[in-house]
Order: structure tokens, then sequence, then C-alpha cells
């Protein structure tokens, strides 16, 4: 059954997304009866279910078909029990993915994104963001915003993380019509951290992730 996207990116990510296009019943058969009774225990709602269904799937992936079990460090940030590295998961109404970095944290976002964004806008979006985002494309704009900020939530950690006021993203550089990079800022209690964005245009979601860079 063939993976939606698997890609080494250039920050020596690599990335699994799974389109979730199959039944329970379907997926189901890819994991272990208890890894699959211990998801039904854990999850009510049918579209968690699969989506923790294809998680466990990717993790066989980044385990060369072995089971890769999933631990969670004192900032809350999963991280692979089995092997080094730093994993970031992330969910959205119909995708699935896992980014595996083997020496860096990061952060891996995956955003449908539609008009809820707008509404949300000035919750997360600054004054200096404001300014380069283009008004005829805010709807895309506010979404790679919020998705990079998404990521930096997920590679920072700890919670405690105001978006609007702590986060600071640069206008992006385009590297085609699909995809670019950018940079971004934490400025917060932590300090200060820069970081690298990624982000490419699938189809029918955006992919973003984050790597620190100081």
């Amino acid at each position: 059954m063939p993976l939606y996207f698997n890609s080494l990116q250039t920050t020596g990510a690599r990335i699994w997304v799974w389109h979730l296009a199959e039944t329970e019943n379907t997926l189901k058969k890819f994991i272990s009866d208890e890894d699959f009774n211990l998801i039904s225990n854990n999850y009510s709602h049918p579209q968690r279910r699969l989506q923790k269904i294809a998680t466990s799937i990717l993790l066989q992936h980044l385990g060369d078909g072995q089971t890769v079990n999933i631990l969670y460090d004192q900032e809350g940030k999963p991280f692979p029990q089995e092997i080094d590295g730093h994993i970031s998961i992330s969910h959205s109404k119909n995708y699935v993915g896992l980014l595996y970095h083997p020496l860096l944290s990061s952060g891996l976002d995956l955003e449908e994104v539609d008009e809820r964004v707008l509404k949300i806008g000035p919750r997360f979006i600054n004054e200096h963001e404001y300014n380069w985002i283009d008004k005829d494309l805010l709807m895309r704009d506010s979404g790679l915003i919020w998705s990079v900020k998404e990521c930096l939530f997920k590679n920072i950690g700890g919670g405690g993380i105001l978006f609007k006021e702590h986060l600071n993203v640069e206008p992006p550089l385009l590297d085609s019509s699909n995809k670019g990079t950018g940079r971004a800022i934490y400025v917060g209690p932590m300090g200060k951290k820069m970081f690298k964005y990624q982000f490419e245009y699938l189809d029918g979601v955006l992919m973003v992730h984050t790597i620190a860079i100081e």
C-alpha cells in the first residue's frame, strides 16, 4: 500500500505523509492486534482512530518494518525509544505525517487551509507579519504563518508560548510555485531562538517543517 509522500528534505529531515483514504478495517491489517486494541480503547472517535492507526504504520517505516515506540520528554516532545534522533507528528482531517531528523529537534505541521484561519488570524498574526502578507492571497499567507507557528510550538516544546507575541515569521522565499523556505524567530521567556522553515503545497494539504539554526 503506497505512501502519499516520502521525501528526504534538504534540512536533513525525512518526512512521510499518509492520505487517509482507507477504511479502518483496511488499515488495521497493517498493525498488530495489540496496537489496534490499544488505539481502540483510547480513542472513541473514528477519525482519531484512523489517524492513530496511520501513525503506527508510519512508525514502521521509520523502523524499517519494526515497531518503534514513542516516549515523551519533560517538555512534552515525542521521541523514538528504539533509535536515536528526533520526531514530530502531525494530523489534519485527511492526512497524517511523521518527521524524523537524526540530529536536530524539528517540528512538522500539516494544514488543510480554509477560511477558518482568517477568523482566528488576529489571535496569532502580529503587525510585522501583516505588513508582508499579500492581501490578495490573505488565506494562503495566513495559513502559512499559522502552520509555521504550529511547527515552532512543537519544535520548542514546554508550553507557555504566545503565538502572536513570542513568534515572528519572516516572509517566504519561493523556490517554485508550490514550495519555498523562510526564517522564523522565537523571543520569549526562554530567550531568543532562530529557525528555518520549509514548506510545500501538496495536493490538498500544506506541509511545513522547522529546524533550529541557532
